[in-house]
């Protein structure tokens, strides 16, 4: 049983009830001892708990995510609080939080920038985990559209400033 106190903690900035953030701490529970027994969601539970066909860059980007404190573990807090965030059920959360969160999927390499190349894997992913096959100058010109959207940098990638400023314009909380 998760603590009375976190439950109730989890329920003041979302819109969970009690009851479903119970639920959800039972499955975190057994989720995060699917590997290893340590009340921590690591990226191999992570990748089995999302059982995607294909690439796992877009999974390991929903981990980055997930994982808010970069610890490499998701603690039950974060868990919920992410999740919230990506369904939309999160109270009082801004917009600059919801985009460094949204940030981090995509930048597939962890550098603090999203690349053509991130950009490219991130799709790529995407379509064989559905199962879809596009053509890899389909995916190009995807990429090339998205980033005719944004001011890029002088090494022609988007950094966070850019990403902030354009990405929500649409309220998709995508690029």
């Amino acid at each position: 049983m998760a603590d009375p106190a976190t439950i109730a903690k989890l329920a003041e900035v979302t819109t969970f009830t009690a009851e479903e953030i119970t639920n959800m701490y039972v499955n975190f529970k057994k989720l995060s001892a699917s590997v290893k027994d340590d009340n921590l969601i690591d990226a191999e539970e992570f990748r089995d708990m999302m059982a995607c066909h294909g690439g796992s860059v877009f999974i390991d980007g929903l981990f980055r995510m997930f994982d808010r404190d970069n610890s490499g573990g998701i603690d039950f807090v974060e868990f919920v609080t992410s999740l919230a965030i990506y369904q939309g059920k999160a109270r009082n959360v801004n917009d600059q939080e919801k985009q460094r969160l949204f940030f981090k999927i995509y930048d597939a390499d962890g550098d603090g920038e999203i690349s053509q190349n991130d950009l490219k894997k991130m799709l790529n992913s995407c379509f064989q985990s559905n199962f879809m096959e596009v053509a890899e100058t389909d995916v190009n010109e995807l990429v090339q559209a998205t980033f005719q959207k944004y001011d890029v940098t002088a090494r022609g990638t988007i950094d966070f400033a850019s990403y902030a400023k354009n990405a929500f314009s649409h309220k998709s909380g995508y690029l």
